[in-house]
């Protein structure tokens, strides 16, 4: 089973242009797991600002490499969503999916996921960024244009950051040996059962339209399927839920 290399930073504009800036220097046998105090220019998809606060949040990136034949390798996040969710559920916390890879506490958003993938003859190297809202107060969070919540809004404690992330890398290496044998069919069922929106007419954007209709399923390889008024099922491996 693959091991982690930590990289401890105390600021850095983003842990994901870090990686990719000094992916020469990491141990490709390994997961390098880059984690941050403070990100001045996080991102999330579609080159959105990911606003943390110094020495509350957790900010991460991932990078590993992976064969190009893996399965369904545009899904790769889904398994760190759903490996975030079990650690939140030995919690007693109940948390949902926003698809694609959003994690969701009473409909407002607490963690976020960014995939980028770079393929080079048969191997790939994935960016796997994740920021987590952990102890952000209220005065903060209501800084955010969207809804967002955090772990100690949510629970009126403070949790200890590094106990968590050693928790999500436990589940998550464990889960990524299941996914690189094979692929996201084994996450298919619990990842739909965690689905906000399923069954419910929502509006869907996919970097460049959009697109009205039910959110009606996640494929087997975690692809979203809309079904449109003319009784069409779409399929988007990526994109964005923007309303219900």
């Amino acid at each position: 089973m693959m091991e982690f290399d930590d990289i401890f930073l105390k600021t850095i504009d983003s842990t994901q242009e870090y990686a990719k800036k000094n992916i020469d220097k990491f141990d490709k046998s390994k997961i390098t797991c880059i984690s941050a105090d403070s990100q001045t220019k996080g991102k999330g998809r579609f080159n959105r600002e990911w606003l943390s606060p110094e020495n509350d949040n957790l900010n991460i990136t991932f990078y590993f490499q992976l064969n190009s034949k893996c399965l369904h390798l545009v899904s790769i996040a889904h398994i760190l969503a759903i490996s975030l969710i079990k650690v939140l559920r030995d919690k007693d916390l109940d948390p949902k999916i926003k698809w694609p890879n959003d994690v969701m506490l009473d409909n407002k958003k607490l963690a976020g996921m960014l995939s980028e993938i770079q393929t080079k003859n048969s191997i790939c190297d994935v960016f796997l960024g994740i920021g987590i809202n952990v102890n952000a107060d209220e005065s903060f969070l209501n800084k955010i244009d969207q809804k967002a919540t955090s772990l100690t809004v949510h629970t009126k404690k403070t949790w200890d950051r590094q106990g968590l992330l050693n928790n999500l890398k436990k589940v998550f290496l464990e889960n990524l040996k299941l996914f690189k044998e094979k692929g996201f069919e084994p996450f298919h069922e619990k990842f739909e059962n965690l689905l906000l929106y399923k069954g419910e007419k929502i509006t869907f954007f996919d970097g460049q339209k959009e697109y009205r209709g039910v959110l009606h399923s996640i494929s087997s390889e975690g692809k979203l399927n809309l079904y449109m008024p003319d009784k069409k099922m779409l399929s988007f491996a990526a994109g964005d839920i923007i309303c219900k």
